[in-house]
């Protein structure tokens, strides 16, 4: 469990968590909680930093907003620059293309999220009880 919490990269302790803590999984979640208990508190600590560094790697909030713009901007000019052929004129050739990107663009905005959401809540859950057991250990 401590190589689990200290060496393993963020997606594996992600696909870790999912694995015995999702809601789908057969594993026995009692058993798991118990290993975490057996953990010292230095662990235990380094395992809520673990945490704690997910779920800020995994935080889109502040990228979105500026790729979102910068992603319209790269849109239109797409369009300008496949409508320049055309004199300026927009085409239906070039505003299809144009939608095309975009669409490609947000595809790929929303399933970044996602993937950063699902990976924050993984971790959240994960620090949660992390805490639980540290609070445990202290009384």
């Amino acid at each position: 469990m401590d190589k689990v919490l200290i060496d393993w990269s963020d997606e594996e302790i992600i696909k870790y968590i999912t694995n015995y803590f999702g809601y789908w999984t057969e594993k026995n979640k009692k058993a798991e909680l118990q290993r975490i208990r057996d953990l010292d508190l230095d662990t235990i600590i380094l395992g809520i930093g673990r945490m704690i560094e997910i779920e800020e790697s995994s935080d889109n909030s502040k990228i979105v907003p500026g790729l979102t713009s910068a992603s319209t901007f790269f849109a239109t000019q797409f369009i300008y620059y496949l409508a320049y052929e055309n004199k300026g004129d927009p085409t239906l050739i070039s505003v299809s293309a144009g939608l095309i990107f975009a669409m490609l663009i947000f595809l790929g905005l929303t399933l970044g999220m996602e993937k950063g959401k699902r990976h924050r809540s993984k971790a959240a859950k994960y620090k949660s009880l992390l805490e639980q057991v540290k609070s445990e250990m202290e009384k």
